[in-house]
């Protein structure tokens, strides 16, 4: 292509993205920054903070990988080695909530929600924990966890939950404590699926069990992209094609 032809294409994609101040993209997922309020690791011993391996330790630690998720279909987890666990009564040094953790702040719209967990120890009587979905509107949603439903103890990874939107996501039959373990996939459906979902709460609810979160991904997201942002990626597929 000509210098001339060139400059041509490069204005016509500016004013014609300049037109437009905002748009939308959609993402089949977005993951959550556990990081920020991360308090204990998967390459140690989740429950205790002691530094010695498990179960989870053979995740795949600093890689997105597909896992199991309910009718069949794969869900996408970004799994780091640091990880949420909050207070159960069999391990009572964990907060009883970790509030605040933020999501993409270009999020407009959510679907669903995805959540990869267990809990050491169970109690089937009640639910032992729960998420708090906060909204851009200021209103909340919340998602309670309850053993033998859509949670459970981690090394009952041959159990069979009630809950059809939570299945084992993740099994390994090696590994400290049990010689074996999984970790579960819960999909929410979100009941407001035209508003942004901005931070995630994690509550416990005081039973026996104590909850490990490893992973949680938003569904089907429409995301907020600039004008700036917008252009760049244009223009970086025009110039790939010259």
């Amino acid at each position: 292509m000509s210098v001339r032809l060139y400059v041509l294409a490069f204005l016509i994609t500016t004013i014609s993205f300049a037109l437009v101040p905002t748009g939308l993209t959609a993402e089949e997922w977005v993951f959550v920054d556990l990081k920020p309020k991360a308090n204990s690791r998967l390459d140690q011993q989740w429950w205790t903070g002691e530094k010695a391996a498990s179960t989870l330790s053979f995740l795949p630690i600093g890689k997105t990988e597909d896992f199991a998720g309910p009718n069949d279909k794969k869900v996408k987890f970004k799994i780091e080695k640091e990880c949420v666990v909050v207070f159960g009564t069999n391990a009572a040094k964990w907060p009883k909530k970790i509030a605040g953790i933020k999501t993409d702040p270009k999020v407009q719209k959510v679907s669903f929600v995805y959540f990869l967990h267990a809990t050491g120890w169970e109690d089937n009587a009640a639910p032992s924990y729960k998420f708090i979905m906060h909204y851009d509107d200021n209103s909340k949603a919340e998602l309670e966890m309850q053993s033998g439903i859509n949670s459970d103890d981690w090394c009952h990874d041959d159990s069979k939950l009630q809950d059809k939107n939570s299945v084992w996501g993740w099994i390994k039959k090696e590994g400290a404590p049990c010689g074996h373990a999984g970790l579960i996939t819960t999909k929410w459906k979100n009941p407001k699926p035209n508003k942004g979902i901005v931070s995630i709460d994690i509550e416990s609810l005081g039973t026996g069990a104590v909850p490990v979160i490893a992973g949680i991904t938003l569904g089907d997201v429409l995301l907020n992209v600039d004008v700036q942002q917008k252009l760049t990626t244009k223009w970086g597929v025009l110039k790939s094609r010259i």
